[in-house]
């Protein structure tokens, strides 16, 4: 009798252990599996190489690269492939792909604008990079501003119209996806806007003229009341535009801008059907990037909790301006104009993610807890599992792998659309019809030269608008 309940006891002893042992080895294995994931960004010798080709000028490799590595952005990456290929064949001048690359930017950002529950529950339970990258929201807007450009240096005018009209509602359904408390101060985008008057204006139609003023005056509005806080004032391009195609409309628009810009000159729309105007796009810099910023602090029973978000890190640029020119090949004066800084993108995109900061710094602290509640529950399981002879020691080892691998799941996202510039700069030539030889010079903060870019031959005719673009990253 004695025996067979010293013998029950044992049973039920092993029976603990067994358990307790196959608990450690069910929670090493879960543990193990969200650190796995938890690598889920962009592999470091992709964005590495990308970066220093970009960085040389050499987009054609960069863009064979990206493409040769296509399998290497991963099904949660899948956005930031389109986005790298079509800026890449947008600096090339491949603006067919460039419409390919980013028409399925679009439609992929579309898919991802609602994400699912099981997509959300996932971020929440690991971290960030397990979800689909699916852009910021100035990104969003670039895309199409991208896809304007492209279609613009195809002549295809009707088309670049019609992504600067998709720009006006995506600016308002992104004002409509915050409250009022929490609105993020990316709510506007005067340089679009502007870009879309241009636009407008190609199309030389009474109707086009009418929409080129509504978005000159927005992008007035825009560049008063939000790009301030940049450093940036209306530019004297758009006044000259707005004050233009006011005259068009006449009566208390036209005197309303005219009180606003006393002193700006602008020619009549008379005098603009007689010559040519040609608009300089500098792309200059390179975005900034995400790094990581980390808090860690201990709690009382000896955890170590991890707080980690992305922040953005400038790059430095030696180029900060320029003046466009133009000279006819049989004469020896040239006609120039100074760029001015219209669109400060990596200030945009400093500002958006300070914006989310909060709500990323709510969500992790969440994330932190519940994995160290987790963590505690486990170890006391495996403490009970292991009973009196191996209690102690199952619930210290559960504890000290849980805060081990918890700890290094908890990764910030440092994704983003690494291939943008830092900033656009737009420059204004008015031309007599005729063939000119065009090029464009770069300066540093000092003044000093730094390089020259050489922008080919056009021959313009009276009225005719067209855009010249260049990309600088040194």
């Amino acid at each position: 009798m004695v025996d067979s309940k010293a013998e029950q006891l044992c049973m039920k002893s092993y029976s603990r252990r067994k358990d307790g042992f196959a608990l450690l080895i069910v929670l090493a294995s879960a543990f193990v599996s969200l650190a796995t994931i938890s690598g889920c960004g962009m592999p470091h010798h992709l964005t590495t190489t990308v970066d220093e080709m970009s960085a040389r000028g050499e987009f054609s490799q960069a863009l064979s690269y990206v493409e040769e590595h296509e399998e290497d952005y991963q099904n949660r990456n899948r956005l930031l492939f389109y986005l790298d290929e079509g800026m890449l064949a947008f600096w090339v001048g491949d603006f067919e792909k460039a419409i390919q690359a980013f028409t399925a930017a679009e439609q992929l950002m579309e898919e991802l604008y609602t994400i699912s529950i099981s997509g959300e529950a996932t971020t929440f339970l690991i971290n960030d990079n397990t979800a689909p990258y699916r852009g910021e929201d100035f990104e969003s807007v670039m895309v199409n501003l991208f896809l304007a450009l492209s279609y613009a240096n195809l002549s295809k005018i009707e088309d670049a119209l019609v992504e600067a009209r998709k720009i006006d509602s995506k600016l308002a359904t992104i004002n409509l996806q915050y409250d009022e408390e929490h609105q993020n101060a990316y709510r506007e985008d005067p340089f679009a806007r502007m870009l879309i008057g241009i636009l407008y204006e190609m199309g030389q139609t009474s109707a086009d003229l009418n929409d080129a003023y509504i978005s000159y005056y927005l992008a007035i509005s825009g560049y008063e009341s939000e790009y301030q806080r940049f450093g940036l004032s209306v530019p004297g391009i758009l006044a000259e535009n707005a004050l233009s195609t006011a005259e068009f409309m006449g009566g208390e628009q036209q005197d309303q801008l005219r009180e606003r810009f006393p002193a700006q000159q602008f020619p009549s729309l008379a005098e603009r059907k007689e010559k040519a105007e040609v608009f300089g796009l500098h792309f200059n810099g390179r975005a900034p990037v995400k790094e990581p910023a980390t808090i860690a602090f201990p709690m009382p029973d000896g955890f170590l909790l991890k707080l980690a978000f992305p922040t953005y890190k400038e790059v430095d640029k030696r180029i900060v301006g320029g003046r466009l020119y133009a000279k006819p090949p049989e004469e020896d004066r040239a006609f120039d104009a100074a760029f001015t800084v219209a669109e400060p993108i990596g200030k945009i995109a400093k500002e958006n993610l300070e914006d989310r900061k909060g709500r990323i710094v709510v969500k992790t602290v969440a994330r932190v807890t519940a994995k160290y509640l987790a963590v505690k529950a486990a170890q006391h399981a495996a403490k009970e599992a292991g009973g009196r002879d191996y209690g102690a020691l199952a619930g210290f080892l559960t504890g000290i792998t849980g805060n081990i691998l918890a700890f290094a799941s908890e990764e910030p996202d440092l994704r983003s659309w690494r291939t943008l510039p830092a900033e656009i700069l737009i420059s204004k030539l008015t031309l007599e019809p005729g063939t000119y030889e065009f090029w464009a010079e770069c300066y540093d903060a000092s003044g000093r030269f730094i390089r020259k870019v050489e922008l080919g031959e056009r021959e313009l005719a009276p009225g005719e608008k067209i855009l010249l673009q260049f990309r600088t990253t040194e």
